[in-house]
């Protein structure tokens, strides 16, 4: 099946998502988090691109990646996860895909959406209980904002960064919800997360139905028809909601 081109964001800034095939743990080692992070520093010199934000988990890893041209942010990602691929297989004398899929991109229009993303990808590893605090969490880039590092995160991150906020403190305050500005961004904090968790449920019912590809579920009616009600009873969620969350994830498995 051909792939549909992606949408284009008027700013040239995306929310990019990358997720290990079957959840696997595909970052789950330090070095293999560490060497992710190499390749990305390699292939930053080659390419014209801006990354603002990232973290990377177990599973998967999250990036705001700015870029005029959308060919080029693609052709970057292709090549860190080709790298990263080939290495992860080696490491693990296995063959096959370790992606699953192309990586997701999503158009951030404007700067209220740009710093809910920022937050929310800073939080993932305390939301995943993975440390108490987000400057605990040693790859992503939060600690590169407080040290006003440039090794990934581009310099106009860090100016953005210095122009919105007055110090350190007050971005971290932003991140905990301690300012007001931050109930502004909270709906579409939440989209995401919920877009997350039907994403979960969808390879919950891939691995159960032990079907060959995620988009199976979907295509096949009666399994379809039980994953919208799974999203339903799982997330609490309005029919509207329902059916807004399924046309997303249709849309990108390019259904």
């Amino acid at each position: 099946m051909p792939h549909r081109a992606r949408k284009e964001s008027s700013t040239g800034v995306y929310h990019v998502f990358v997720r290990g095939i079957n959840h696997e743990l595909i970052f789950n080692q330090t070095r293999e988090k560490c060497y992710f992070k190499k390749i990305i520093k390699k292939h930053l010199i080659k390419y014209d691109i801006e990354i603002y934000a990232y973290c990377i988990m177990s599973s998967h890893a999250h990036f705001i990646i700015k870029s005029q041209d959308i060919q080029e942010m693609s052709m970057f990602m292709s090549k860190v996860l080709a790298e990263y691929a080939s290495y992860y297989n080696y490491k693990k004398n296995r063959n096959g895909h370790v992606f699953q899929g192309r990586f997701r991109s999503e158009c951030i229009e404007d700067s209220h959406y740009y710093w809910t993303c920022l937050k929310y990808i800073h939080m993932n590893p305390v939301k995943a209980h993975m440390v108490s605090a987000a400057w605990e969490y040693r790859y992503s880039s939060i600690n590169d904002y407080k040290n006003e590092r440039t090794n990934i995160i581009h310099e106009n991150g860090i100016k953005q960064y210095k122009q919105k906020f007055a110090n350190w403190q007050q971005f971290m305050e932003y991140h905990y919800g301690r300012n007001a500005s931050i109930f502004l961004g909270m709906e579409q904090e939440v989209y995401l997360q919920q877009k997350d968790m039907a994403w979960d449920i969808l390879y919950e019912m891939q691995a159960l139905e032990e079907v060959e590809h995620v988009r199976e579920v979907l295509e096949e009616p009666e399994m379809r028809k039980r994953y919208l009600n799974l999203l339903k009873e799982r997330m609490q969620i309005s029919e509207t909601k329902k059916k807004k969350l399924y046309e997303e994830i249709k849309k990108e498995l390019l259904l």
